[in-house]
């Protein structure tokens, strides 16, 4: 019995440790195309974060506002929904809202009144 324990144990440590991290969060980024098929149709896009050597793309997963995203290739998006990290540190996002950055108000600054 006590084996078959600490199989059990050693078993659910392995699956926990491959399961892919998932978090809420807000990116920032362009969005570029990720692959498209033989006659150029876009069959998925990311929001890149960073430059290079250190920029760190995000797949933006079928669904939600992936449609909306393909339509905005080299724009600036501020992007939130769920990030996923695989074993080997890819990440992706399902995204449920995002803006494009030209789209945002800009900020006025008034005077202070006297």
């Amino acid at each position: 019995m006590r084996i078959l324990r600490y199989l059990l144990v050693l078993l659910l440590v392995n699956l926990a440790q491959a399961a892919p991290k998932a978090a809420e969060s807000v990116v920032s980024g362009w969005v570029r195309v990720a692959s498209e098929d033989a006659k150029g149709n876009i069959l998925s896009v990311e929001i890149v974060v960073g430059e290079p050597p250190a920029e760190e793309p995000y797949l933006v997963l079928k669904g939600g506002q992936s449609a909306a995203l393909e339509k905005l290739i080299g724009d600036w998006v501020v992007a939130s929904g769920v990030v996923n990290e695989d074993k080997l540190g890819w990440k992706s996002i399902q995204v449920k809202r995002f803006t494009r950055v030209d789209d945002l108000q800009e900020e006025t600054i008034s005077p202070p009144k006297k």
